[in-house]
């Protein structure tokens, strides 16, 4: 998975939220508005907040689609083939 394929999908896996008013600037600053603004409607600053967010995630975690057949790790060592 792509840095650019998992911001796409932390974008989208707060929709939910947003649209029920539980996000943290809701909660902090008592922001009304429940629209959710689709990838293509954020700012260019707003998207590269969310490829921080999934370079980090990538980082630390092995990240792959359910329909990908998920690496090999090998359980002596922890390496990770394929």
């Amino acid at each position: 998975m792509t840095v650019e394929d998992l911001a796409m999908e932390l974008h989208e896996a707060g929709r939910e939220a947003v649209e029920k008013g539980a996000t943290v600037a809701h909660d902090h600053h008592g922001e009304r508005t429940k629209s959710f603004l689709g990838w293509d409607e954020i700012s260019e600053n707003a998207r590269e907040g969310r490829r921080i967010q999934a370079r980090y995630l990538l980082s630390k975690y092995l990240i792959f689609q359910k329909e990908d057949d998920p690496p090999a790790i090998c359980p002596m060592c922890g390496c990770v083939w394929g």
